[in-house]
């Protein structure tokens, strides 16, 4: 079987994507960062709403599903924008968003199926769930690159894995570790960025006693900061997975 990418170059190409196309990306983390915004203000909302804090939190999750289906629709857009970017197609944002919206159905079926497997799988211990979680890893890339159905692309993903289990893993967990901890420390950089401008460099590393005790001006940064970092984060491990699933499917 012929050797795949190694999770070292998987890194490098990830990484030389994002660069390269940082723009379009940038288009997409701003959008990621409106709804974040947005989820913020129904958190608002509905604090204001709501009588008890069970109110409270049914309120807010039936708010929220809109936004977390623009979230997944945004994903699927993500993953247009990668596959074209790694293959060297032409990249128009806008066709990228309104192909991942168009899938948004298959990839929301690939996301309950893929989710209740693990879940089912930590019923008998952590293996089972672990090795459904990479078998099922490149479901969502066929689901909107190759436009297959949820069962068909958890299908082609598990194909494309068996034999070769362990490789993929460790594929896949490197670049997201790294990735993860970048993110992590550039995230903590610009809370100390912000928080110094602000005349309190520890404002947002502190526990408050009380969530509610905070001030929006500190719930609205905390909604903005880690979503626009996490978003290039995504950027970052889509490029990785994808350059795999790409060499997968290239060497059989």
């Amino acid at each position: 079987m012929p050797q795949l990418i190694g999770p070292g170059d998987l890194i490098a190409v990830a990484w030389e994507n994002v660069k390269k196309n940082f723009r379009p990306y940038g288009e997409l983390v701003i959008w990621i960062v409106v709804l974040s915004v947005l989820q913020w203000t129904l958190l608002q909302i509905s604090q204001t709403m709501a009588g008890n804090q069970l109110e409270w939190l049914f309120l807010y999750l039936l708010m929220s599903i809109p936004g977390s289906l623009a979230f997944l629709g945004l994903t699927g857009a993500m993953i247009d924008l990668t596959a074209k970017g790694l293959t060297n197609k032409k990249i128009e944002v806008r066709l990228s968003i309104y192909h991942g919206f168009r899938r948004l159905l298959p990839l929301l079926a690939v996301s309950i199926l893929t989710s209740l497997a693990i879940f089912f799988g930590f019923f008998f211990l952590v293996i089972p769930a672990l090795i459904f979680f990479i078998w099922f890893k490149f479901a969502p890339y066929h689901a909107v690159v190759d436009e297959m159905g949820g069962l068909a692309s958890m299908g082609a993903s598990r194909d494309l894995v068996t034999g070769r289990w362990w490789a993929v893993f460790l594929r896949v967990f490197v670049p997201v570790l790294f990735f993860s901890v970048a993110a992590t420390l550039a995230e903590m950089l610009m809370y100390l960025l912000v928080g110094a401008a602000l005349g309190d460099i520890g404002l947002f590393f502190g526990e408050a006693p009380d969530v509610n005790s905070l001030s929006r001006t500190h719930t609205l940064i905390t909604a903005i900061i880690p979503q626009a970092i996490r978003g290039f984060a995504v950027a970052l491990v889509l490029s990785a997975e994808i350059a795999l699933w790409l060499d997968l499917k290239k060497k059989g």
